[in-house]
């Protein structure tokens, strides 16, 4: 242990930091601090929704040729859903082509932009109160 002669060191400043750089960095400080998400917005509830799966479709050059596996492939993708043309959420899928998002009930216009900005055509969907809609979107593969 260290002994001082004279007088005592000042304990109440941090080593290297005087007491003007200590206010100049404070609402560095401040501002770093976690702030909360804002909470779901109250007409979007999780106990309704919609489920589905976005895919790309077709899967083979010739589809049909016996023996061969030619089903959608899923994809991941970004789906908007709009409810009368304005984005009322927007998700992405996963690499397994599934996504779940939680909307209020009420019919929606649900889309999906696939890889390379393939097109899916928009499905109509009803989501009922206390329950999920599944829906299926199909994203042209490019392959003819």
């Amino acid at each position: 242990m260290r002994r001082y002669r004279g007088h005592a060191p000042d304990r109440t400043r941090l080593p290297g930091l005087r007491p003007l750089g200590l206010l100049l960095a404070l609402p560095a400080l401040v501002m770093c601090q976690h702030t909360p998400a804002a909470p779901p917005a109250p007409s979007a509830t999780p106990s309704s929704g919609i489920t589905g799966v976005v895919v790309l479709w077709p899967a083979c050059p010739v589809e049909g040729v016996p023996g061969r596996d030619c089903g959608a492939r899923p994809t991941e993708a970004t789906v908007v859903v709009r409810q009368d043309g304005t984005v009322a959420a927007t998700v992405r899928s996963g690499p397994d082509g599934r996504f779940r998002v939680a909307v209020a009930p009420r019919t929606y216009t649900v889309t999906a932009e696939g890889p390379r900005g393939r097109p899916c055509p928009p499905v109509g969907v009803t989501v009922r109160a206390g329950a999920y809609a599944d829906v299926t979107l199909r994203c042209d593969s490019g392959i003819r």
